[in-house]
């Protein structure tokens, strides 16, 4: 299971972590994450993860087996072994926008007298 650290600062952008490990499918899973999955009709942060030999740019982020949080890096894009200590850095213009229209959805459904299933 995943650490899911923007649930207690939803505001940090950058911060420390472990691999635990590189899915089959190419995703890479940390002990704890500042990347929100898609979830909710929100879609999934961006970024990177960077360490001492590299450095890779993250596309979109999903839900794993077990409470995992899967960074999904674009394609092609080199991976840190398991055990590689990275630093996580979202892409905070894509997370602060989806925020706010999160929030505007939620007045909007207040406002609006209709059910409201997603945004």
């Amino acid at each position: 299971m995943t650490d899911p650290l923007f649930l207690e600062d939803a505001y940090r952008q950058t911060g420390p972590a472990v691999v635990s490990e590189v899915t089959a499918e190419g995703g890479i899973v940390l002990d704890q994450s500042l990347f929100y999955a898609t979830s909710g009709g929100q879609p999934g942060d961006s970024g990177r993860l960077v360490w001492d030999s590299g450095e890779t740019v993250i596309a979109t982020t999903v839900k794993g087996a077990d409470g995992a949080i899967v960074l999904m890096p674009e394609d092609g894009a080199v991976r840190p072994a398991a055990g590689t200590e990275v630093t996580q850095q979202i892409d905070w213009d894509r997370r602060f926008g989806h925020m706010r229209v999160h929030t505007a959805l939620h007045l909007l459904s207040v406002v609006i007298p209709l059910p409201v299933t997603g945004g």
